[in-house]
Formats: structure tokens, sequence, C-alpha cells
């Protein structure tokens, strides 16, 4: 007997109950109405708005969908994510990609500033009181890792990601090093002056 596949609805049932779970929080909280309240894409709308369908593209990210051909198989029989994200059904591979293709530049910057808008909207650091506190920023200037394929891949400044723990006492400044080990001096007492104007003297 020949086998068969057959796709078949998923009404009540998912395969990805986290991401219906951060689907539903973020649909009830239009969490992301900044980034697609401002674009304006001039598509004919049959069963799917242009954002629902962008939309649509971010949760198959989110799904591990390597490209919009397996929206079909990986979202859409999926019915219950759907309605988790608001949507009755994900849309169609083939309308998402018309939707993508439609877009120029325009739309490009609209999205852009509607990223910018929800950033500013959700930043801590826009909240910040400047006034009564340093605002402390932690960066790691260790690189990832980067396939010699990827388009306009260059060689960063390190040549391979290192251990932080090993490499820790070397990268630090000799003048705020503790003696911890026999190469390290005492850290300095003198305490340098704020540079910034808000802070109060």
């Amino acid at each position: 007997m020949a086998t068969r596949i057959r796709m078949v609805a998923m009404p009540q049932e998912t395969g990805y109950a986290p991401l219906g779970v951060l689907g539903y929080c973020m649909s009830r909280s239009d969490f992301l109405a900044p980034v697609f309240s401002g674009l304006a894409l001039p598509m004919k709308q049959v069963a799917h708005a242009p954002a629902a369908k962008l939309l649509d593209v971010v949760v198959s990210i989110l799904s591990g969908c390597r490209g919009i051909t397996q929206i079909n198989t990986r979202l859409r029989p999926d019915v219950a994510l759907a309605q988790a994200w608001g949507r009755v059904r994900f849309a169609e591979q083939s309308t998402v990609a018309r939707t993508l293709d439609a877009m120029c530049e325009d739309q490009v910057n609209q999205l852009r500033q509607g990223t910018t808008a929800l950033f500013q909207r959700e930043s801590g650091v826009f909240r910040h009181d400047f006034g009564q506190s340093w605002l402390w920023l932690d960066i790691d200037l260790t690189p990832l890792p980067t396939s010699k394929q990827a388009e306009g891949s260059t060689k960063g400044k390190f040549a391979k990601k290192t251990a932080t723990v090993g490499n820790w006492p070397g990268s630090m400044p000799r003048s705020i090093t503790r003696r911890s080990i026999p190469t390290s001096t005492l850290a300095s007492r003198t305490a340098a002056r704020p540079m910034c104007r808000s802070w109060p003297p």
C-alpha cells in the first residue's frame, strides 16, 4: 500500500505551545501595533490584510521556518496557533510572498519607523532618569560566528570568540584590577569626577 501524506487542520492542538502563549499575550495587548500602524501598502485585500500577512512572516521566523514556502506545511494547518495570534488562519505562502514582493523602499522606511517607535516605547533607556543615577551598559565585544558565505560578511576585530573567564584579567586595564593574581596591581583609590552634566555635584 502506498504511503499517503495529508495536511489536516489542527483547530484544538498546536505544535508550538510556547509560541501560542506569546502570540496570545502580544495580540491581546497590541504589542506590534506601532510597527504596522503606519504601513501603507496599496494591495488588493481579499482574505488577509497586508499587516496580517507580515505578522505571519514574523510567526514563521519564530517557529523556525527556513523560507516562506514552509508556511504552508508548518503554520497553515496549525489553526490553534493562528487563533492565539488573533488570526482565523495563517495566509497561504504565495500570497505572503506577493506581499513581500510588492514592498518597495517607502514601505521599508515605514516599517523602520514603526520598529523605532516600538523600541522607544519599550526601551528602558528612554525612561531612565539620568538626573538621579548613571546608566550602566553591559557590552559584549566578543564576536558572533558568521559564515564566510554570508552576504556582506567581513573579518571582524577578533579572529575567533575567546573564553571570557580566561581572558578577563588580561583584558582589564591595570588601574582597575584587583589583587587576585601575582601579576595584577591594586585598584586606584582616587575616584574620577563624573563627566555627565546632569550628574549632581
